[in-house]
């Protein structure tokens, strides 16, 4: 198989299952009780479980990035060509949304809803900012000492930023994007949902700027 199409397989089949842990999970836990702590445990758990599987199965097959901030960031730290940016980034976003349709059907909801979940505010807006910075930055910071490390890095981390930051660390404009055509515990209002993706790429490119001075100098 050709490396595009192992790309593109790998990131829609990863950005999939990963959207099918956040969103199922959350549905299930809201299936299951009314404490919006225990939910959010719940959510919490099965998304760092599920990344650490994810990110070990698939750095091999493309990468593991699932996620197009993470990507940008590859490309602009010259670890990929440009032109894998048209591989990647479709696929992941094409992968989430194909998983939000899957953890809709799983639950009996609809296959496509909009979520009505306001997710607004600067602190909101700062929190996301500063979830995608530190998502970026760790992933470059443990990526020489191999997939096992930097999948216990990352998946300990989102499971932190969960709980420290007001945003729920999304820190992925793919993740933000299907999680707007869900109406559940994990959705987000599609009018927050471009604020999100701002505050990502801000980020972002935030952390490159600085992985370039610390990391890579």
């Amino acid at each position: 198989m050709s490396l595009n199409k192992r790309i593109f397989l790998g990131e829609f089949l990863g950005s999939c299952f990963l959207v099918m842990i956040i969103v199922g999970s959350g549905i299930m836990a809201e299936n299951l009780t009314n404490d919006n702590a225990l939910r959010l445990t719940a959510n919490t758990l099965a998304t760092g479980a599920g990344l650490f599987v994810l990110i070990t199965a698939f750095t091999d097959i493309s990468g593991a990035h699932f996620n197009p901030f993470v990507s940008l960031a590859m490309y602009l730290t010259k670890r990929i060509k440009g032109k894998l940016l048209i591989i990647y980034i479709p696929s992941q976003i094409f992968g989430c949304l194909f998983g939000v349709m899957l953890a809709n059907v799983f639950f009996e909801h609809d296959i496509i809803e909009l979520s009505t979940k306001s997710r607004d505010g600067l602190n909101i807006f700062l929190a996301e900012v500063v979830a995608t910075f530190g998502l970026v930055f760790i992933i470059f910071a443990t990526i020489k000492d191999g997939k096992t490390i930097v999948a216990a890095c990352v998946a300990t981390y989102i499971t932190a930023g969960y709980w420290f930051t007001s945003s729920t660390s999304f820190a992925n404009p793919a993740v933000a994007i299907a999680r707007t055509f869900t109406e559940s515990f994990t959705g987000i209002n599609y009018l927050n949902t471009p604020t999100y993706i701002v505050a990502e790429l801000i980020g972002a490119l935030i952390a490159v700027f600085l992985i370039k001075k610390l990391i890579l100098k």
